[in-house]
């Protein structure tokens, strides 16, 4: 879940590497339909770069692609990020502090006037099925953006022919 950066190593030189960014790159989203090459959309400049796939829209939750482009010996390195923190706390706090209260106040709701009838406990069933949903659906956004976040950085790993540089303890 947390944000740490990622070194992918490509064997291309940093102008290869901008230039072929660039041309499977549109600045704008609204423009990608006049690029047939166009995988993704944002800003790229010769040290660093801010995309999204076009497959997600600008008021998309997904997240975008950050990296730092570093020139090496024999290769190109770029530290990539992929933020999916900060929208995964975003969508905790927002059912949360909605759906919760909801629930706590249908379940006192059922409490006040279906206690001691026959539909009691259905009042109950539902306002806990509203309690546990915000909890559901956090669970779920969460699966959904790692599983975003692996296959983002997969593609475009393969885009520029690159590959992930394991991380080494120390």
């Amino acid at each position: 879940m947390n944000s740490k950066t990622i070194t992918i190593e490509t064997p291309l030189a940093p102008d290869e590497l901008v230039s072929r960014m660039r041309a499977m790159t549109v600045t704008d989203f609204a423009k990608f339909h006049d690029s047939p090459l166009a995988v993704y959309y944002g800003e790229i400049t010769s040290h660093a770069f801010d995309i999204k796939n076009v497959r997600y829209s600008p008021m998309s939750s997904a997240p975008n692609i950050q990296g730092e482009i570093q020139e090496g010996v024999n290769n190109t390195m770029i530290k990539v990020k992929i933020d999916i923190k900060e929208i995964y706390q975003i969508t905790r706090s927002m059912y949360y502090s909605t759906l919760l209260p909801i629930g706590i106040i249908v379940l006192l709701l059922s409490i006040l006037v279906l206690g001691g009838t026959e539909y009691q406990l259905q009042g109950f069933l539902f306002s806990g099925f509203f309690i546990a949903c915000p909890f559901l659906f956090v669970a779920i956004i969460k699966a959904i953006l790692i599983s975003i976040k692996k296959k983002e950085l997969k593609e475009f790993t393969s885009r520029i022919n690159g590959h992930i540089v394991p991380e080494t303890a120390g």
